[in-house]
């Protein structure tokens, strides 16, 4: 089976950020402080948190919509730029606080620091209201809702809670990449893709990564939280689908594992295109680890092609 994605159009909310990445070389010590000094060779700049989302769903062949906030500063514009490079349509609010941004200086081989422009979002009452407004005139036109959320801000309860509402009545299908221990918001959502980590930190002790043990505490939030299922991402484990209908459990598609940085959000971003385009949640599952074995073997916040995927499969 080849697939295409070409008609899938899906809607991304979350915490929009930028990774900035400077490389140089180290060969001396300051004079000023016992710090090395880096002489910066070359810069890279990727997109991060919501935004990569939407770059492996344009990477993979598919329309994605991004909103969220940015600020009135040189990191805002150019996540607009590069966003419109890639294809990706883009709705932002603009805020006095920073755009989000981490930046990695790696001197050789060794991250020497990484410096984070961020303050915790707040909209305005009055932005909220109107971004709500906005939002709810585009369900419309998406069969399909990811919420990006990395407890940056952008994704309060109260916004949450009314995208979820605004999607049911749309019957949007709701994906929530989930963080943090407030999963009150995400009641009522289709599907969620928490880590083992996240999953025992919602549940209130560690879980371990056995079938057993994560069956028995995704079907314990699936109920507590009134979801459709729970997808597990398992690192080397692979990944457990487990609802009321089904508990699967897939074993890692990936010969050997670089960098896992960014591979939750190639699942998310496959497996919405799998379920948008009409597959089964099973197909999708298995559609979204093939994706996620491919990048995990790529170094840094990586994406792949729908060529590679299908090669894969």
């Amino acid at each position: 089976m080849d697939l295409n994605f070409n008609s899938c159009k899906i809607l991304i909310v979350g915490d929009v950020m930028l990774d900035k990445y400077y490389f140089g070389k180290v060969e001396r010590i300051s004079p000023e402080a016992p710090v090395p000094i880096v002489n910066i060779v070359t810069e890279e700049s990727r997109l991060g948190g919501a935004s990569n989302v939407a770059n492996n769903i344009t990477s993979l062949g598919g329309q994605a919509t991004l909103c969220g906030a940015i600020g009135y500063d040189f990191f805002g514009k150019e996540i607009e730029r590069m966003a419109h490079r890639k294809g990706i349509k883009t709705d932002f609010v603009k805020t006095e606080q920073p755009t989000i941004t981490k930046a990695r200086i790696i001197g050789g081989r060794q991250q020497i620091v990484r410096i984070d422009y961020e303050q915790h979002l707040e909209l305005s009452e009055k932005a909220r209201e109107d971004f709500q407004i906005h939002l709810a005139s585009l369900f419309q036109e998406f069969p399909t809702l990811v919420i990006s959320d990395y407890g940056k801000g952008m994704i309060s309860e109260e916004l949450c809670s009314f995208l979820i509402k605004t999607a049911k009545s749309h019957r949007t299908r709701v994906i929530v990449d989930p963080k943090g221990q407030n999963w009150k918001k995400y009641t009522g959502a289709d599907l969620i893709t928490p880590n083992v980590k996240e999953l025992g930190d919602i549940i209130g002790h560690p879980v371990k990564n056995n079938d057993q043990e994560i069956a028995v505490a995704a079907l314990e939030i699936v109920h507590r939280y009134g979801l459709s299922a729970l997808l597990v991402t398992r690192s080397e484990q692979g990944m457990s689908l487990i609802s009321d209908q089904n508990i699967l459990h897939l074993p890692t598609h990936s010969q050997e594992v670089f960098d896992v940085s960014g591979a939750g959000d190639t699942v998310v971003a496959a497996l919405s295109l799998a379920l948008t385009q009409g597959q089964e949640i099973t197909e999708a599952m298995r559609i979204a680890n093939v994706a996620a074995g491919i990048v995990v073997q790529k170094i840094g916040t990586a994406t792949l092609s729908v060529e590679e995927l299908n090669a894969n499969l």
